[in-house]
């Protein structure tokens, strides 16, 4: 056995052969002739046979019993095709230049600047503020600022005063606001308040920018300023204090809007309201500035204490109306 051709295939072949120079010749091609006898030297055609009157005739193929035992014709072996160029057909594309292109061309005049390789470095990502960062100096003012008599004469009042023959022991003078009595900023490191961490830094830097640094009183606490209140790292263990009597207190928490599933049954809304009491009975007035939209507010938030929107849409001349 050579190759793929096995000796029943070289019986059988050799069995329909007639003469011994077919045999000899289909060995050959087999692969299994002597090497003496050349492998292309094929026998002579036989001659073909005359047509037949036969209306029936058989397929070359079946043996027809009824004619004589002659040797079958070797088959003359195909020519290979040549193999077809399927790209002849399609449609090449033109080369581009790399000179120079000219104005309108898509090649770029300048060699283009590859990308940087990426690094291990993780930078931060940019920091977009809830508050418009150009009205946020004028938003702080109208939170913290205090109305003081201190402004020009009353003259509607003093006239009133002289009208009903009342004696004018001091004059009359119109409010207007001041930063001088400072701010008391109490920052909720709650879970709820865990995503604007970075929004609460920068709030807090932009007080101290416009009321002082020597002004701004600064504490931290988790969900209610009852459960502890102050500035360093042990601020968990602190009890809450009050500022001094006239210090706005701004608060910068969502009041247990977002908290655990167990976080309002734990009295959040009876902490707030002593929180409330207490600033109160200083003698000051807190507001609260919420990151989320009015809409989940619960019906106490806004009758215990003042609530400011902390997004986008705050514009300092609603904040006095909001507190209000």
């Amino acid at each position: 056995m050579r190759g793929e051709i096995w000796l029943g295939d070289v019986v059988r072949a050799l069995e329909a052969a007639g003469t011994e120079e077919e045999r000899v010749w289909i060995a050959g091609l087999l692969g299994f002739a002597p090497r003496s006898v050349p492998m292309d030297d094929a026998p002579p055609p036989r001659e073909p046979s005359p047509p037949s009157d036969d209306p029936f005739p058989r397929p070359s193929h079946e043996p027809d019993p009824w004619a004589d035992d002659e040797p079958i014709a070797p088959p003359v072996p195909e020519e290979p095709a040549e193999p077809v160029d399927v790209l002849a057909e399609l449609p090449l594309l033109r080369p581009v230049p790399h000179g120079p292109g000219r104005e309108g061309d898509a090649v770029p005049r300048e060699a283009v600047e590859p990308l940087a390789r990426p690094t291990g470095v993780r930078l931060p990502l940019p920091h977009q503020p809830l508050l418009v960062p150009q009205w946020t100096g004028a938003i702080v003012r109208a939170l913290l600022s205090r109305p003081v008599p201190e402004g020009p004469v009353d003259i509607p009042a003093l006239i009133d005063t002289l009208a009903h023959e009342r004696p004018v022991t001091s004059l009359p003078r119109l409010p207007v606001p001041t930063l001088r009595y400072g701010v008391q900023v109490l920052v909720d490191r709650g879970a709820g308040m865990q995503p604007f961490r970075r929004d609460q830094d920068e709030l807090l830097r932009r007080v101290r920018a416009v009321v002082g640094e020597e002004l701004v009183e600064a504490g931290y606490f988790s969900d209610a300023p009852q459960r502890g209140t102050g500035p360093g790292p042990r601020w968990t263990r602190t009890a809450y204090r009050p500022p001094r009597a006239g210090r706005p207190v701004l608060v910068l928490s969502d009041l247990g809007l977002s908290g655990p599933p167990g976080h309002r049954r734990r009295g959040t809304r009876e902490e707030w309201t002593d929180f409330a009491c207490a600033v109160r009975r200083a003698g000051c007035e807190a507001v609260v500035l919420s990151p989320y939209p009015a809409r989940r507010w619960a019906a106490w938030m806004p009758r215990t204490l003042p609530l400011v929107g902390w997004d986008r849409t705050t514009r300092p001349g609603h904040v006095g109306r909001r507190r209000a």
